[in-house]
């Protein structure tokens, strides 16, 4: 076997390095993700036109769910009816996430969408 060979196989055969964990990097990254989340009007609640709900049973939804008024509630679902896809408001995360299960509860259609900071 030529020297190139051993030193080939060698290498193989060491036990792989892992850098220790480091908690404090591990804490500020589970805390940037979590105030990514909080932040002030950071996420909208988006509902999406179905074939199985009635207009007026969605508009209704809207307005006890997310407190639309009934004016709101009938332009947001007309939106999402004529274009697929509509923006019920934008709230911190908490409030979003609880909008957007409250309408999945009621057979909506309805989705969490982080809001592009740069807007």
């Amino acid at each position: 076997m030529s020297s190139s060979q051993e030193d080939s196989s060698s290498d193989t055969n060491n036990p792989a390095v892992l850098d220790r964990p480091n908690p404090e990097k591990e804490a500020e990254r589970l805390y940037l993700n979590e105030r990514d989340k909080i932040g002030n009007e950071g996420w909208e609640v988006r509902i999406y036109n179905d074939g199985d709900n009635t207009r007026e049973f969605v508009a209704r939804c809207l307005v006890k769910v997310a407190s639309l008024t009934e004016v709101d509630a009938y332009h947001t679902m007309m939106h999402a009816h004529q274009n697929g896809v509509a923006v019920v408001g934008q709230w911190e995360y908490e409030r979003a996430e609880l909008y957007n299960e409250a309408l999945k509860k009621r057979g909506i259609v309805s989705d969490l969408n982080p809001v592009d900071k740069e807007k």
